[in-house]
Parts: C-alpha cells; structure tokens; sequence
C-alpha cells in the first residue's frame, strides 16, 4: 500500500477498516477499543511512538503475504456479528477464567513469600472473573437479543420504552473499568514477565494473562468500535421511518 495514513484518523475507524492490524497495534500498546477515539498522531505522541516510523509498520501490516485475512466486520449484521462475539469471545473469557483463577491460587499459595503481589494479583483477576460474568450475562440476555431484533423490525411489537443507547452506555462503562483492571494487572506483573524463580505455573499464568488482555482488546474493539454504533444506527433509522410515516 502506498496511500498516506491520516494522523487524524481515529484509531477505532482504522482498526475496523482494516482489522489486520490489530496484533501491530497490540504490541505498540495503541488503545484501539476503549481508547479508540484517539487520533492515530495524538495516540502516538501519548506513547512516545514516532508517527512516521509507526505509519511504515501499519503500511506492512496492511499486505500481510503470509497471514490470512482476518475477517472484517463492519458489513456483517449485528447478528452475526453478536453472534461471533458470543460464541468466539464469550466462550474463551468463560474458558480462560477458571484456568486463570486456579492458575493464581496455585502460584499464590506457592510464591507469594518471594513475591507478595501475587495476592493482589489474585484479587483483580478475582474482581475481572465477577465483572466480565456479569457483563456477559446482560450483554446475552438483554443487549444483543435488542440488537438482533432491531435488524427484524416487523417482529417488534413491544419493547422497553427507553433507547438501546442506554444499555449500550452500560457496556461501554464496563469495559472502561474492565481495561482499568486489565492496566493494573499489566503493570503488577511487569507487563506479563516472568521473574527468573518463576515456575512452570507462574510462567502458564503470565502466558495467559497476557492472551487474555489481547483477546479482551478485540472483544472491546467489536463491540464499542462496530456493534454498539451499528445498533444506535438501526435505531435511529427505525424512528426515522416511523416518523415518516405517519
């Protein structure tokens, strides 16, 4: 690709255009999901990245020649895209949970002499299990089922007699507090590294948190970035319709 990237590009829009730089943005640490309003300079100068030097990496990354495509969202129904969401992202916090947490019981009961913060580090993932189930519940029982039946609008007979922006404005701060612990948890463990005492267990833990905050990443990014203004946008073009109507 030769085309200019423009720095005033937020990071949200670049990374639904073009998905496949989601794992470059990951390493740089550019907050694509909850921070995804940032202006790709500004976003950069924030990090301490030089603009010109992360612009040529994104253009790389834009013609990957060995990786497979990854799948790009933004034409996909609200549907399919909760869908995925539910069974590609949802299964593995659920998944990865119960291994985390008995991970972090495990390394705590055997290192936390050495290393103190293990507690601590067993309380946030603690706190991150009972946020990210709650969250999940309401998003499966209320959210996404509103947004699949914003695409079938005959099928709506009743419904509750608020806008959906307002359970989305609930998600959206329970990803903002999800992040925040996911900061924490980064920088109690020194961005994921491994002391050199560490054991196979403590290595496993580190190895998955940091999975975790990256599928986390992507997870926000689809829903805050695609899916939550998708729907804002069914419903606005719905009233319009009613409103022409009458």
């Amino acid at each position: 690709m030769t085309t200019t990237i423009d720095p005033t590009v937020t990071l949200a829009d670049l990374t639904a255009c073009h998905p496949e730089l989601i794992p470059l943005l990951q390493r740089l640490r550019l907050d694509y999901c909850c921070g995804g309003a940032q202006p790709l300079e500004s976003a950069c100068l924030r990090r301490g990245l030089v603009f010109s030097d992360v612009c040529n990496q994104l253009h790389l990354a834009m013609n990957p020649r060995e990786q497979p495509a990854l799948r790009n969202w933004q034409d996909a129904s609200m549907t399919a895209l909760a869908d995925h969401i539910e069974a590609t992202h949802h299964a593995f916090v659920r998944t990865s949970m119960e291994s985390l947490k008995a991970l972090a019981e495990k390394v705590a009961a055997a290192h936390a002499e050495n290393h103190p913060e293990l507690k601590e580090l067993r309380g946030l993932i603690a706190l991150l299990d009972a946020d990210m189930h709650d969250h999940m519940i309401r998003e499966e029982r209320v959210l996404f089922p509103w947004l699949r039946r914003l695409e079938r609008p005959t099928e709506i007979t009743s419904g509750p007699p608020w806008s959906v922006k307002r359970p989305i404005d609930c998600m959206v701060h329970d990803h903002d507090d999800v992040a925040d612990l996911l900061r924490q948890i980064r920088g109690l463990t020194h961005d994921f590294t491994p002391p050199p005492d560490a054991c196979g267990a403590f290595r496993a833990l580190l190895s998955l948190l940091a999975n975790f905050e990256a599928d986390t990443h992507t997870h926000i990014h689809l829903e805050n970035n695609i899916l939550f203004p998708a729907g804002l946008r069914a419903e606005q073009d719905q009233q319009q319709g009613k409103g022409n109507a009458q």
